[in-house]
Protein backbone atom coordinates (compact mmCIF):
# COMPACT_ATOMS: atom_id res chain seq x y z
CA UNK A 1 0.00 0.00 0.00
CA UNK A 2 1.67 3.52 -1.25
CA UNK A 3 1.59 5.63 1.99
CA UNK A 4 4.06 8.65 0.56
CA UNK A 5 3.78 10.13 -2.85
CA UNK A 6 6.84 11.95 -4.07
CA UNK A 7 5.78 14.58 -6.64
CA UNK A 8 8.36 16.99 -8.83
CA UNK A 9 7.49 20.31 -9.71
CA UNK A 10 8.76 21.55 -13.14
CA UNK A 11 6.99 19.87 -15.92
CA UNK A 12 5.04 17.57 -13.13
CA UNK A 13 2.97 19.50 -11.00
CA UNK A 14 3.86 22.94 -12.77
CA UNK A 15 1.75 23.26 -15.86
CA UNK A 16 3.79 24.58 -18.67
CA UNK A 17 2.79 28.20 -17.52
CA UNK A 18 4.30 27.24 -14.16
CA UNK A 19 0.55 27.02 -12.31
CA UNK A 20 -1.10 24.37 -10.26
CA UNK A 21 -4.43 22.98 -11.75
CA UNK A 22 -7.22 22.67 -9.19
CA UNK A 23 -7.87 19.45 -10.39
CA UNK A 24 -3.96 18.42 -9.16
CA UNK A 25 -4.27 21.05 -5.97
CA UNK A 26 -7.28 18.93 -5.10
CA UNK A 27 -6.35 15.50 -5.81
CA UNK A 28 -3.14 16.43 -3.60
CA UNK A 29 -5.64 17.34 -0.60
CA UNK A 30 -7.43 14.36 -1.14
CA UNK A 31 -4.07 12.05 -0.88
CA UNK A 32 -3.74 13.38 2.95
CA UNK A 33 -7.31 13.07 3.12
CA UNK A 34 -6.90 8.85 2.26
CA UNK A 35 -3.42 8.38 4.12
CA UNK A 36 -0.75 9.33 1.72
CA UNK A 37 1.62 11.60 2.62
CA UNK A 38 2.44 14.26 -0.46
CA UNK A 39 5.78 15.36 -1.00
CA UNK A 40 7.42 17.99 -2.66
CA UNK A 41 10.84 16.56 -4.14
CA UNK A 42 12.51 19.37 -6.28
CA UNK A 43 15.76 20.90 -7.48
CA UNK A 44 15.07 24.40 -6.79
CA UNK A 45 16.27 25.45 -3.75
CA UNK A 46 14.13 26.10 -0.44
CA UNK A 47 12.58 29.26 -1.48
CA UNK A 48 11.27 27.79 -4.36
CA UNK A 49 9.93 24.50 -2.59
CA UNK A 50 7.81 27.34 -0.51
CA UNK A 51 6.37 29.36 -2.89
CA UNK A 52 4.68 25.86 -4.30
CA UNK A 53 3.60 25.18 -0.81
CA UNK A 54 2.29 28.87 -0.63
CA UNK A 55 0.15 27.96 -3.60
CA UNK A 56 -1.08 24.94 -2.76
CA UNK A 57 -1.73 26.72 0.97
CA UNK A 58 -0.27 23.38 2.52
CA UNK A 59 2.61 23.13 4.65
CA UNK A 60 4.06 19.34 3.47
CA UNK A 61 7.49 17.79 3.80
CA UNK A 62 9.83 18.38 0.67
CA UNK A 63 13.02 18.02 -0.12
CA UNK A 64 14.77 20.60 -2.72
CA UNK A 65 18.55 21.90 -3.37
CA UNK A 66 18.39 18.62 -5.91
CA UNK A 67 18.19 16.36 -3.15
CA UNK A 68 20.58 18.49 -0.58
CA UNK A 69 17.83 19.31 2.06
CA UNK A 70 15.12 17.44 3.25
CA UNK A 71 12.56 19.18 5.69
CA UNK A 72 9.17 18.52 7.80
CA UNK A 73 7.75 21.39 6.25
CA UNK A 74 8.04 24.88 6.35
CA UNK A 75 9.09 25.59 10.45
CA UNK A 76 11.04 23.13 12.17
CA UNK A 77 14.85 21.80 12.16
CA UNK A 78 15.78 20.73 8.94
CA UNK A 79 15.66 16.60 8.74
CA UNK A 80 19.14 15.97 6.36
CA UNK A 81 21.46 18.67 4.64
CA UNK A 82 24.11 17.57 3.15
CA UNK A 83 26.74 20.50 1.90
CA UNK A 84 30.30 20.32 0.23
CA UNK A 85 32.97 22.81 0.12
CA UNK A 86 35.56 21.55 -2.64
CA UNK A 87 36.79 24.91 -3.47
CA UNK A 88 39.75 23.84 -5.34
CA UNK A 89 37.72 21.66 -7.86
CA UNK A 90 35.25 24.34 -8.37
CA UNK A 91 38.08 27.08 -9.58
CA UNK A 92 37.92 25.60 -13.12
CA UNK A 93 34.04 25.78 -13.33
CA UNK A 94 34.00 29.14 -12.45
CA UNK A 95 36.52 30.11 -14.61
CA UNK A 96 34.56 28.74 -17.38
CA UNK A 97 31.50 30.64 -16.53
CA UNK A 98 33.42 33.67 -16.42
CA UNK A 99 35.57 33.09 -19.66
CA UNK A 100 31.75 31.94 -21.56
CA UNK A 101 29.23 34.37 -19.64
CA UNK A 102 27.32 31.60 -18.39
CA UNK A 103 25.43 31.85 -14.99
CA UNK A 104 26.09 30.25 -11.68
CA UNK A 105 23.50 29.86 -8.59
CA UNK A 106 25.40 28.85 -5.58
CA UNK A 107 23.16 27.52 -2.23
CA UNK A 108 24.64 27.64 1.17
CA UNK A 109 23.08 26.16 3.94
CA UNK A 110 22.22 28.76 6.10
CA UNK A 111 22.02 32.30 4.00
CA UNK A 112 20.65 33.89 0.91
CA UNK A 113 21.94 32.00 -2.50
CA UNK A 114 24.32 33.91 -5.03
CA UNK A 115 23.72 34.52 -8.17
CA UNK A 116 26.89 35.13 -10.52
CA UNK A 117 26.29 35.97 -14.48
CA UNK A 118 25.10 38.33 -16.80
CA UNK A 119 21.62 39.39 -17.54
CA UNK A 120 22.08 37.59 -20.50
CA UNK A 121 21.12 34.32 -18.75
CA UNK A 122 17.43 36.47 -18.19
CA UNK A 123 17.03 34.96 -21.88
CA UNK A 124 17.45 31.42 -21.41
CA UNK A 125 16.16 31.03 -17.32
CA UNK A 126 12.51 30.23 -16.50
CA UNK A 127 10.31 32.70 -14.97
CA UNK A 128 10.82 31.68 -11.37
CA UNK A 129 14.46 31.03 -12.10
CA UNK A 130 14.74 34.55 -12.84
CA UNK A 131 12.59 35.49 -9.80
CA UNK A 132 15.02 33.28 -7.14
CA UNK A 133 18.22 34.88 -9.02
CA UNK A 134 16.91 38.18 -8.58
CA UNK A 135 16.31 37.88 -4.89
CA UNK A 136 19.98 36.34 -4.51
CA UNK A 137 22.89 38.31 -3.34
CA UNK A 138 24.12 39.48 -6.74
CA UNK A 139 28.02 37.97 -6.62
CA UNK A 140 30.69 40.20 -8.61
CA UNK A 141 33.44 38.10 -6.98
CA UNK A 142 32.66 34.24 -7.58
CA UNK A 143 36.03 33.55 -5.90
CA UNK A 144 35.03 34.54 -2.60
CA UNK A 145 31.44 34.59 -2.51
CA UNK A 146 31.02 30.34 -3.45
CA UNK A 147 33.61 29.32 -1.11
CA UNK A 148 31.68 28.14 1.33
CA UNK A 149 29.99 24.91 2.07
CA UNK A 150 26.75 24.83 -0.39
CA UNK A 151 24.19 22.33 -0.65
CA UNK A 152 23.69 22.94 -4.05
CA UNK A 153 25.10 24.85 -7.56
CA UNK A 154 23.10 25.39 -10.58
CA UNK A 155 25.04 26.13 -13.84
CA UNK A 156 22.72 27.90 -16.16
CA UNK A 157 23.97 28.44 -19.77
CA UNK A 158 22.68 27.74 -23.65
CA UNK A 159 22.16 24.22 -23.94
CA UNK A 160 25.72 23.52 -26.46
CA UNK A 161 27.86 25.68 -23.66
CA UNK A 162 25.94 23.01 -20.80
CA UNK A 163 27.46 20.04 -23.11
CA UNK A 164 30.83 21.09 -22.22
CA UNK A 165 30.47 22.59 -18.61
CA UNK A 166 29.16 18.92 -18.01
CA UNK A 167 32.59 17.38 -19.68
CA UNK A 168 34.58 20.24 -17.45
CA UNK A 169 32.68 19.00 -14.34
CA UNK A 170 33.29 14.53 -15.61
CA UNK A 171 37.24 16.04 -15.57
CA UNK A 172 37.33 18.49 -12.83
CA UNK A 173 35.22 17.74 -10.29
CA UNK A 174 35.58 14.12 -8.90
CA UNK A 175 33.63 15.14 -5.57
CA UNK A 176 30.68 16.52 -7.16
CA UNK A 177 27.65 14.73 -8.45
CA UNK A 178 26.60 16.41 -11.56
CA UNK A 179 23.20 15.95 -13.38
CA UNK A 180 20.48 17.61 -15.93
CA UNK A 181 17.90 19.65 -14.55
CA UNK A 182 16.36 20.75 -17.32
CA UNK A 183 17.39 21.80 -21.01
CA UNK A 184 19.35 24.87 -19.46
CA UNK A 185 20.77 23.77 -16.16
CA UNK A 186 22.80 21.34 -14.37
CA UNK A 187 22.81 20.83 -10.76
CA UNK A 188 25.81 19.81 -8.67
CA UNK A 189 25.50 18.49 -5.42
CA UNK A 190 27.87 16.56 -3.27
CA UNK A 191 28.80 12.95 -4.14
CA UNK A 192 25.95 10.48 -3.15
CA UNK A 193 23.51 13.51 -2.88
CA UNK A 194 20.58 13.54 -5.04
CA UNK A 195 16.31 12.98 -4.90
CA UNK A 196 16.87 9.20 -4.72
CA UNK A 197 18.56 9.12 -1.09
CA UNK A 198 16.84 12.72 -0.37
CA UNK A 199 13.54 10.60 -0.84
CA UNK A 200 14.80 7.33 0.88
CA UNK A 201 15.98 9.40 4.16
CA UNK A 202 12.58 11.16 4.47
CA UNK A 203 10.89 7.58 4.15
CA UNK A 204 12.96 6.33 6.76
CA UNK A 205 12.45 9.15 8.91
CA UNK A 206 8.91 7.89 8.68
CA UNK A 207 8.65 4.46 9.44
CA UNK A 208 7.95 3.60 5.62
CA UNK A 209 9.64 0.81 3.04
CA UNK A 210 10.46 1.90 -0.48
CA UNK A 211 7.46 -0.43 -1.81
CA UNK A 212 5.03 2.16 0.33
CA UNK A 213 6.79 5.02 -1.58
CA UNK A 214 5.81 6.48 -4.93
CA UNK A 215 7.22 8.71 -7.01
CA UNK A 216 6.43 10.96 -10.27
CA UNK A 217 8.77 12.95 -12.29
CA UNK A 218 9.34 14.05 -15.81
CA UNK A 219 13.67 15.02 -15.93
CA UNK A 220 16.60 13.20 -15.62
CA UNK A 221 17.24 14.66 -12.14
CA UNK A 222 14.29 12.23 -11.42
CA UNK A 223 15.47 8.90 -12.28
CA UNK A 224 17.04 8.32 -8.97
CA UNK A 225 14.20 9.13 -7.01
CA UNK A 226 12.25 6.97 -9.41
CA UNK A 227 14.34 3.96 -9.06
CA UNK A 228 14.55 4.11 -5.33
CA UNK A 229 10.28 4.49 -5.48
CA UNK A 230 8.15 1.12 -5.10
CA UNK A 231 5.70 2.93 -7.61
CA UNK A 232 7.87 4.85 -10.10
CA UNK A 233 5.53 6.84 -12.46
CA UNK A 234 6.46 9.07 -15.98
CA UNK A 235 4.77 12.05 -16.79
CA UNK A 236 4.01 11.81 -20.32
CA UNK A 237 5.97 14.69 -21.28
CA UNK A 238 9.28 13.00 -19.49
CA UNK A 239 12.19 12.55 -20.77
CA UNK A 240 13.34 8.90 -22.01
CA UNK A 241 15.24 7.76 -18.90
CA UNK A 242 12.19 8.50 -17.19
CA UNK A 243 10.32 6.35 -19.18
CA UNK A 244 12.44 3.54 -18.77
CA UNK A 245 12.50 3.57 -14.91
CA UNK A 246 8.78 4.21 -14.72
CA UNK A 247 5.67 1.23 -14.04
CA UNK A 248 3.26 3.97 -14.94
CA UNK A 249 2.67 6.41 -17.44
CA UNK A 250 0.47 9.66 -16.39
CA UNK A 251 -0.84 12.31 -18.55
CA UNK A 252 1.41 15.28 -19.11
CA UNK A 253 1.78 18.21 -16.90
CA UNK A 254 -0.64 20.38 -18.82
CA UNK A 255 -3.33 17.39 -18.53
CA UNK A 256 -3.25 17.07 -15.06
CA UNK A 257 -0.83 13.79 -14.52
CA UNK A 258 -0.18 14.22 -10.75
CA UNK A 259 -4.66 13.97 -10.34
CA UNK A 260 -4.59 11.27 -12.56
CA UNK A 261 -1.54 9.33 -10.70
CA UNK A 262 -3.54 10.01 -7.65
CA UNK A 263 -6.49 8.64 -8.06
CA UNK A 264 -5.03 5.67 -9.75
CA UNK A 265 -2.83 4.86 -6.70
CA UNK A 266 -6.12 5.46 -4.58
CA UNK A 267 -7.53 2.85 -6.60
CA UNK A 268 -4.79 0.26 -6.20
CA UNK A 269 -4.73 1.24 -2.40
CA UNK A 270 -8.28 -0.01 -2.06
CA UNK A 271 -7.65 -2.97 -4.00
CA UNK A 272 -4.74 -3.96 -2.20
CA UNK A 273 -6.72 -3.28 1.21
Amino acid sequence: MIKMFAIDLDGTMYTTQRTISKPVHKAISTARQNGIQPVIVTGRGRRGAEIALDSLEMDLPYICSAGALVRPGITGQAIHAWTFHVFEELLPVIDFARRNEIGLIGEPDQSNSYWYGPDSMNEIMDPLTIKEAQKSIRSLDPDKDFNRPMLKITITAPAELLVEAEKLVRMKCPSLHQVYAGVHYIDLTANGVNKGTALQALAEFFGLQSDQVAAIGDQDIDVKMLKYAGLPIAMANAVPAVHQAAKWTAPSNDEDGVAWAIDQILMTNQQNH
